[in-house]
């Protein structure tokens, strides 16, 4: 069996969402407000170590901003869900650490509309949420190759009523 892997947020996705769009045009203002403010300091030739400072440091969100763009760039930090014949790895959310188990962990598995949960059992449970997907045939793709995957490997699945 072939590794699927599936990325939350690439193309099948909506590639941002409506929080992350308000958070760009907030950066570009706040680009457009850092601009103004050093063109007053220049043209006043008013360098005061303290608005220097001041201004210096209100760039840092804006800086920490552009990091994380592009982090979230960087597959190695990306949300995804993949699935191989060992066992399953995912990432949740930004920079969140990586969780990995193995098939014969798993106990049963609560197949949700947009959530995918996996009971394990030593007790420990991992609930992935699915509902950044944007695309349903992806969505359904995903849904049936951890339901074969389940079937093949002998776990129980289980769909509660719609």
């Amino acid at each position: 069996m072939q590794n699927i892997s599936i990325r939350l947020f690439s193309s099948a996705y909506d590639f941002r969402s409506h929080l992350e769009r308000f958070m760009l045009l907030m950066a570009f203002v706040s680009v457009a407000l850092h601009g103004w403010l050093l063109y007053h300091l220049i043209a006043v030739n008013d360098f005061r170590s303290a608005l220097l400072f001041l201004y210096l440091f209100s760039l840092l969100p804006f800086c920490l901003f552009l990091m994380a763009m592009w982090l979230d760039r960087n597959p190695d930090y990306q949300r995804h869900l993949t699935l191989t014949e060992a066992g399953v790895r995912y990432r949740s959310g930004f920079m969140q650490q990586e969780h990995e188990f193995d098939w014969e962990e798993v106990d049963t598995i609560q197949l949700e509309p947009v959530l995918v949960t996996f009971l394990l059992k030593n007790g420990g449970q991992h609930a992935i949420s699915l509902k950044t997907i944007r695309n349903g045939e992806i969505l359904q793709e995903a849904r049936s190759r951890i339901t074969s995957i389940a079937a093949s490997k002998t776990i129980e699945v289980i769909v509660p009523h719609q």
